[in-house]
């Protein structure tokens, strides 16, 4: 087999690996619900509490208590909401690279 058709073999076996982890279920806490570490209310997770579950964090808080220590952190501590990863750049790429492995190995067979 040619360098050609392995190389576009793996580039569509990367992309759909890729693809595949896009579109899989991510990752929920056990639980839908938690005690706050501060009030003890429970309280239902929320995007905020999903992604520091998916973090590795243990200790999550209400959005009432999480508001107040917000408000008590100088601004140049607050860090933005970090949410999905990859976005519609990372979507464009993999579209636009899709088809060239697939003519590669095409190409490579014919």
């Amino acid at each position: 087999m040619s360098l050609e058709a392995l190389f576009g073999i793996a580039m569509v076996v990367v992309l759909a690996v890729g693809i595949l982890k896009a579109v899989a279920p991510k990752r929920m806490p056990p639980q839908p619900s938690f005690s706050c570490g501060r009030c003890h209310t429970l309280t239902k997770h929320n995007n905020r509490t999903i992604e520091a579950w998916r973090d590795g964090k243990t200790k999550f808080f209400c959005p009432a208590c999480h508001t107040k220590w917000l408000q008590t952190q100088p601004p140049r501590e607050r860090g933005t909401y970090r949410g999905s990863s990859g976005g519609c750049l990372g979507l464009v790429v993999v579209a636009a690279m899709l088809p060239i492995g697939v003519f590669l190995v095409v190409r490579a067979v014919a």
